[in-house]
């Protein structure tokens, strides 16, 4: 069963937007809020962004009551998406579940040889056998249905020959290993709402957007109308740029909404090749997709 209408609510991305003291901070979060044919609702929190403190100042600012959260859903595991997970629970005082791919608890290193970058720390907070004690925690590499009409899609199939990942992430294998991260744990969610089409939501799109929205069409059944989120085209070169946008129209896709890590030069081709269907996201941004 589909869902009639989908409003979502950005609580965290990297720009401000216009209402008076919000904040805004490297990383995502959106509230999702969903509603069936019966008119009953669910809300899902898509990433928490890096500080609770953020999350929670900006929901208040936007009179959302995270209280009425029915589950969390991460996106991948690094930082700015997972940050603030175990002081939001905490302050909740809610065991909510939270669904996740098994490697969220994996290190997540920022090793970048062009820059002076260097992150030992950019994974999850905390450990997860301290997230099992405060939540429900779900680990799964497949899709996950969180309401009528919605999928955490899980692990993601990497078909594309040209979106390969960032190259400054690493890991560490079973064996103690540093090796280059294949982000295995990133993923998008899709709500597919009734006689409107198919949304994705993604945080980062490590696994590359054009991956993420062609197995969002398996798992639906349907076409992506609309993507919503970071892209991570920021350090893309012109052939992954040119490549992406053509096959974002060849999948069907009319409407973007970018922020956080897309970057400029991406955002400004993207506004170019979309016009008016292209919405710069930033914290405070709604959207409500529905058939009127």
């Amino acid at each position: 069963m589909n869902c009639v209408e989908a409003e979502l609510t950005v609580l965290v991305d990297d720009n401000a937007g216009y209402v008076k003291g919000i904040l805004g901070q490297h990383g995502f979060s959106v509230l999702v809020k969903v509603k069936d044919k019966t008119e009953k609702c669910y809300n899902i929190l898509f990433d928490v962004g890096q500080d609770s403190k953020v999350l929670l100042h900006n929901a208040n600012l936007l009179s959302i009551n995270l209280n009425n959260v029915d589950s969390i859903a991460f996106s991948h595991r690094h930082y700015d998406h997972t940050g603030g997970i175990c002081t939001l629970l905490k302050e909740l005082g809610k065991r909510l579940p939270v669904v996740a791919h098994p490697d969220i608890g994996k290190p997540a290193l920022i090793i970048d040889e062009n820059k002076p970058r260097v992150n030992l720390n950019a994974g999850l907070p905390c450990s997860i056998a301290e997230l099992k004690k405060i939540s429900s925690l779900i680990l799964t590499r497949s899709p996950l249905t969180l309401a009528p009409g919605v999928w955490w899609l899980g692990e993601i199939p990497r078909i594309t020959s040209y979106e390969k990942g960032p190259r400054w992430s690493y890991t560490v294998s079973d064996d103690g290993e540093l090796i280059r991260d294949p982000m295995k744990d990133d993923t998008g969610m899709a709500i597919s709402i009734e006689n409107y089409g198919t949304i994705v939501i993604t945080g980062c799109s490590h696994s590359g957007i054009v991956n993420i929205i062609t197995y969002a069409s398996k798992v639906t059944g349907e076409g992506v109308r609309a993507i919503i989120g970071g892209l991570h085209l920021v350090d893309a070169d012109d052939d992954v740029l040119e490549k992406t946008l053509n096959d974002l129209h060849k999948l069907g896709v009319k409407e973007v909404y970018a922020g956080h890590c897309t970057g400029i030069k991406a955002e400004s081709l993207l506004i170019k090749s979309y016009n008016d269907k292209f919405n710069k996201i930033y914290t405070g941004y709604k959207m409500l997709f529905k058939v009127e």
